[in-house]
């Protein structure tokens, strides 16, 4: 890894940038064919889809992430998930953010917990939830001052989302346009502390402007145009960069662990949980052979050199069940030399699972050029 990766990914480790995935867990649920007889081993980012397998009930997880906010915030959600029995408390909770006593909501959720993390919530329950969660958090805090410029709020997306797809894209270039001609925004964006704020470090961010012919500037709103094109109703990414929370009026606008049937579903899980604040290498240097059916690696994979992202299918090979199923999301387009394992010479080792060739279209967020679900081959 390059220097200036080290030392973003030092502080990245140390700051609480997310407080939710900017990943469609509902697409991951269509294609990672989990169950109760699964074992995952994935990085939780912000963990809404690691709560959303709690619906699951998969034997084991091990969650992993080199953050340990994220890690902590994760871990809240999973427990909530199955421990928290009135479903409009958990909602308040990671529906909108919001607990009239925190401290007492989050206690009994957190027992159970490594001593760190319930230590990280004794002194943060209150900062986090006694406002909003939707406000904290470096992402959160850049998204707060987009919208006060622009004008942007639960209102502005609840218009715009009701004309058809032109007249929302010509919304958005009225509001767009201005910014890309301002140079304070225009350097803004193109700072390291932007690409913190995103979760790009420079890695990624040489990918996509190698993908998309275009700086961050322009590929920022190319991206906004994407969302744009989407249904805005459901879209709860949408809605949470643009009005700052999730749209409540409808039970599909929510990421799925927020669904009153997953809740359901989720109570009382038996999946045994072990959380890992470290890097993913670390534990898959110390698991043995069948250990793990399913993997979930955000865009990591994006972090990485060419040589890294061989030494990680390797492992994943080494420590994989039949059939293992893996998941990652890049900003890539598959390239001349085709998918990842292709390019590397593992084309023989991992096959795409059947339909999933349409997973990035379905993603919502539309930041990603590709989202992979790749079975392991025999």
């Amino acid at each position: 890894m390059a220097v200036r990766d080290r030392a973003f990914q030092k502080v990245f480790a140390n700051t609480f940038v997310y407080n939710i995935l900017f990943e469609d867990a509902e697409v991951d649920e269509r294609f990672l064919e989990l169950d109760e007889d699964s074992t995952v081993l994935g990085i939780t980012g912000a963990g809404c889809g690691f709560a959303g397998m709690m619906a699951r009930r998969p034997k084991r997880i091990d969650a992993v992430d080199i953050n340990k906010h994220h890690l902590a915030l994760a871990a809240l959600k999973m427990e909530a998930s199955r421990s928290i029995d009135d479903f409009g408390t958990f909602y308040d909770l990671f529906g909108r953010g919001w607990s009239p006593e925190p401290d007492n909501t989050v206690r009994p959720v957190v027992a159970n917990l490594p001593d760190w993390m319930q230590k990280y919530w004794k002194t943060r329950a209150k900062r986090r939830f006694r406002k909003t969660l939707y406000h904290e958090g470096l992402t959160a805090k850049m998204l707060v001052a987009m919208r006060k410029r622009v004008g942007m709020d639960v209102t502005w997306v609840r218009e715009t989302a009701a004309k058809s797809e032109a007249e929302r894209v010509a919304a958005l270039v009225e509001i767009v346009e201005p910014l890309r001609a301002s140079f304070p925004v225009r350097a803004a964006l193109r700072s390291p502390a932007q690409l913190l704020a995103l979760g790009i470090n420079f890695e990624q961010r040489d990918r996509i402007v190698e993908t998309e012919q275009q700086d961050m500037v322009d590929f920022f709103v190319a991206h906004l145009m994407r969302v744009m094109r989407t249904d805005l109703w459901t879209n709860w990414v949408a809605w949470f960069a643009a009005a700052g929370q999730f749209n409540h009026a409808r039970p599909d606008a929510v990421p799925p662990y927020l669904r009153q049937d997953r809740w359901e579903t989720a109570q009382d899980a038996p999946t045994d949980i072990s959380f890992h604040n470290t890097n993913l290498f670390d534990i898959l240097g110390a698991a043995g052979k069948h250990t793990w059916s399913h993997y979930t690696l955000c865009d990591a994979v994006d972090w990485m050199d060419e040589r890294t992202q061989k030494r990680l299918l390797e492992e994943i090979l080494r420590t994989s069940r039949d059939g293992a199923i893996v998941l990652w999301r890049s900003v890539e387009e598959e390239g001349r030399f085709g998918t990842l394992p292709e390019r590397l010479g593992y084309a023989d080792r991992f096959e795409r699972v059947p339909g999933s060739e349409v997973a990035h279209e379905l993603d919502r967020t539309r930041m990603y050029r590709q989202v992979n679900f790749f079975r392991v081959a025999a």
